[in-house]
């Protein structure tokens, strides 16, 4: 009865407790060692950010230049970008007015006053290009929107550049139509260097 009462506490449960204790030690070595590896919030949240403490995020939109490129860059700020991408002219014309240089200057010191860098800005050729168009008259007026496109690019002050390469039409085969790409770009770099071209969608 009591004997075995006592017996039991004595030998069973106290070592459930020293067991209890012991884990809840090593739960608490464990927390320990974690929070040495991963760090504070405040610490985790400051590997995020650069210098100034700004986040090294650069997420934006595609902005409308409706009114004057420059004003890309103050809808851009407006909605709480810290990037953005543009269109350089018209969409609806192989021909555009030139970029005057009142635009250029405004465009430029509108990045410069709210902090854009260039590389933070991608401005997106235009849909009409086929650069790898099996017809000769759209393939010479794609390499020729083309070229002044990477040219606005650097009267702007922007290193990149974004287009869809172009497509075959199931006229020509993927090799010949590769090779009218790589023709129209090589021919715009050797125009205006220091502008990176990049692509997608070639079909």
């Amino acid at each position: 009865g009591l004997a075995d009462a006592e017996a039991a506490l004595a030998g069973g449960m106290a070592p459930r407790k020293r067991a209890k204790r012991k884990a809840a030690g090593e739960a608490e070595e464990e927390s320990e060692g974690a929070t040495a590896v991963v760090g504070s919030p405040k610490e985790k949240k400051d590997e995020k950010r650069g210098k100034g403490g700004r986040e090294r995020k650069f997420v934006g939109a595609h902005m409308s230049i409706a009114g004057g490129l420059w004003r890309a860059v103050s809808d851009s700020v407006s909605v709480g970008g810290r990037s953005f991408a543009l269109f350089l002219g018209s969409q609806r014309s192989w021909r555009r007015p030139p970029l005057q240089e009142e635009v250029v200057c405004r465009f430029r010191e509108a990045c410069a006053e709210h902090g854009f860098e260039p590389h933070h800005i991608l401005p997106h050729g235009s849909y009409l290009m086929n650069c790898g168009s099996p017809k000769q008259e759209v393939f010479e007026k794609s390499q020729l929107l083309l070229v002044e496109d990477l040219s606005r690019c650097s009267r702007l002050g922007l290193s990149h550049y974004n287009l869809h390469p172009g497509a075959s039409l199931n006229e020509i085969t993927t090799e010949l139509c590769l090779q009218h790409i790589a023709e129209a770009i090589n021919h715009a770099h050797q125009q205006t260097p220091g502008v990176v071209t990049g692509g997608w969608g070639l079909r």
